[in-house]
């Protein structure tokens, strides 16, 4: 098995960071790891001891985006797992990651990320996270948990990044897959204005895409939502539906709003790349 790297944009996550960092130094898969690549603009980050560890300081904050691209530039290895700091994966996820790339028709693996209950409206996202793994199960969609082939030779200014690297993969002719073992809990919104806001940005980086590339990840397909969701219902039975209509009801004024803002507001597009945290 081939020696691989590790990178985490990082933003106001010193704590969860931390114990994500403490959790990768003892994988298993550990001594396969070259580097563990932290680009963040913090200041006083308290990080556990390894040489492996490289923290690259960010100037000025300029988004996620940006700081794939200096990371990539320090990546060596021909494969990436890219994370989200906030993230608390399970014990010795990478083994569910990595192996997969021994096959050379293989260029991107897709874990699962799902609610923390670090917020009273968790439910919320645990709704929007459990739709996802049911979309990725029928075509997967990148997202906050990804290991991939290093074959990007630049990085664009956009707020879909994670979705940018599926659509590089795909035109590149290789196969992704879901990997729903490999799990990890992510940092729920604390209150419902920062779920829209987090829900809008999310779908004004699709549209960028969808823009730019003329790729369509499966989360525009609207035939495929519906699919989706009706097997949502059936799963849940009646205990969720009054939830999942309100949840449905913010995705849709989220994308109705962040729709209004890519086709008439052009120059909203910095306030998704570098969001404020709310």
């Amino acid at each position: 098995m081939k020696k691989f790297s590790i990178l985490i944009p990082s933003y106001l996550e010193n704590k969860r960071l931390q114990n994500l960092i403490k959790n990768i130094l003892k994988d298993k898969l550990k001594e396969k790891i070259d580097k563990i690549i932290i680009v963040t603009p913090d200041k006083d980050l308290q990080l556990p001891f390894s040489k492996k560890i490289l923290v690259i300081k960010e100037r000025k904050r300029k988004g996620k985006s940006l700081a794939i691209r200096l990371g990539l530039k320090k990546i060596k290895t021909e494969i990436v797992v890219m994370l989200s700091s906030d993230l608390k994966m399970r014990k010795n996820f990478l083994r569910f990651l990595i192996p997969y790339f021994q096959k050379k028709e293989i260029g991107m693996i897709i874990g699962r990320p799902k609610a923390d209950k670090n917020s009273k409206i968790f439910l919320f996202s645990k709704i929007i996270w459990d739709l996802h793994h049911l979309l990725c199960l029928k075509q997967p969609k990148a997202t906050e948990i990804c290991a991939f082939r290093k074959i990007l030779k630049s990085f664009p200014k956009i707020s879909a990044d994670e979705v940018y690297i599926e659509y590089s993969i795909r035109k590149k002719g290789y196969k992704i897959i879901y990997e729903p073992r490999a799990y990890g809990y992510t940092k729920s919104p604390y209150s419902l204005k920062h779920f829209f806001s987090q829900r809008k940005r999310n779908f004004f980086g699709h549209l960028q895409i969808l823009r730019f590339y003329r790729f369509k990840t499966s989360s525009l397909k609207i035939p495929l939502l519906i699919q989706i969701f009706s097997e949502y219902v059936k799963k849940t039975g009646p205990k969720n539906f009054i939830l999942l209509i309100i949840v449905t009801f913010i995705e849709l004024l989220a994308r109705l709003n962040a729709l209004i803002d890519f086709l008439f507001f052009s120059q909203s597009t910095d306030k998704y790349i570098k969001w404020k945290r709310l």
